[in-house]
């Protein structure tokens, strides 16, 4: 029992990390599109099952049942354990809940469910060891996590994604899928102030793949209208955004455009960021970076005056053949750690 699996099963990504003696060997992501029916969870699941060692343990986190394709989420929960369970084998799967991480067989026997939307405290329960202070910041394909650690303690205000809205823990944008409507309801172009058409016509990922910093394997999104994911079908689609085409405008123009988006999604999140570091007050603290968007970070650490560490630099790895680090996938990661140390003891 020496190899072991954290699983994130999100509304729109699969992710999974491998940790073998203690290390974390390899990091997955593959596309889930889960609004569109069990069938796209079976699909991802499959495609990661044929990359792993056989005699895994698994750890099971998710967000996946908050989609529509439920009537609610308790509804989700049930159906992404029985159809994981169905998939891995149900003996062999652990379920992440924030009193600990239990059999899916116990899991499935409770009345009620608490292991939906936890993933975002599983790195911080990793990380409290450390007894540090700091700002645990996620940035993903769709939300954005912000978790303050005091001392290695976690003192979020919010448990569940109502309250975490509430307490500014969680922040509904992203660096991929976020409608760019989402972001202002105006902008300056070409020397006026624009409204932004309330249409989803574009996302950030059109805005970062302009800027040329979306890294290419976290764009795994379809395009908000199903276009090309190049730089000039981006400007396209940002361009109708404001009621223009590409051509109305050099492309310096929608490259500056652009910029001006990424300006406006780095205030958000400096703001909201400044917002829980009350939480920590005279502690000094840094902010820990972690999924794809956190190329983002640097720079807001700056703005907030601290200093900035990337995840995987927390926690014991080894070298990676592939192109995704613990960092994009840190709830994976924590998971496949926690439940090592949990059955080692």
């Amino acid at each position: 029992m020496n190899v072991f699996v954290g699983w994130d099963l999100g509304g729109a990504h699969v992710k999974a990390a491998l940790v073998r003696n203690g290390r974390v060997e390899a990091v997955w992501q593959v596309p889930c599109p889960l609004w569109q029916g069990m069938t796209s969870l079976d699909e991802a699941v499959g495609t990661l099952l044929s990359r792993l060692p056989s005699g895994c343990i698994h750890g099971l986190t998710m967000t996946g049942e908050m989609v529509d394709l439920f009537k609610d989420r308790q509804e989700g929960v049930w159906n992404i354990l029985r159809a994981f369970g169905r998939l891995i084998g149900a003996e062999e799967v652990w379920v992440y809940e924030s009193s600990g991480i239990i059999p899916l067989s116990d899991c499935i026997s409770k009345t009620t469910n608490e292991s939906g939307s936890k993933n975002w405290l599983i790195p911080l329960q990793w990380l409290a060891g450390s007894k540090q202070s700091a700002l645990v910041v996620d940035i993903g394909s769709t939300t954005t996590d912000i978790a303050p650690l005091r001392k290695g303690e976690i003192v979020c205000l919010g448990s569940d994604d109502r309250s975490r809205l509430e307490h500014g823990e969680l922040v509904y944008m992203g660096v991929v899928r976020t409608p760019l409507m989402a972001l202002t309801r105006q902008v300056s172009f070409g020397g006026c102030s624009l409204p932004l058409m309330a249409e989803y016509f574009a996302t950030t990922a059109d805005v970062y793949r302009i800027l040329d910093r979306l890294p290419p394997d976290a764009d795994q999104a379809e395009t908000a209208d199903g276009g090309p994911k190049t730089v000039s079908a981006s400007i396209t689609r940002i361009a109708r955004m404001i009621g223009c085409d590409s051509k109305d405008a050099p492309e310096e123009a929608w490259i500056q455009l652009a910029g001006l988006f990424m300006e406006l999604q780095m205030q958000h999140l400096t703001l909201a960021c400044l917002k829980k570091m009350s939480s920590i007050p005279g502690e000094p603290i840094v902010v820990v970076g972690a999924g794809v968007g956190r190329f983002l970070l640097p720079e807001v650490a700056r703005r907030l005056g601290v200093s900035y560490r990337d995840f995987s630099e927390l926690i014991p790895c080894a070298a990676f053949p592939g192109h995704f680090s613990p960092a994009d996938c840190a709830p994976a990661v924590a998971l496949a750690l926690l439940l090592d140390a949990q059955l080692r003891q």
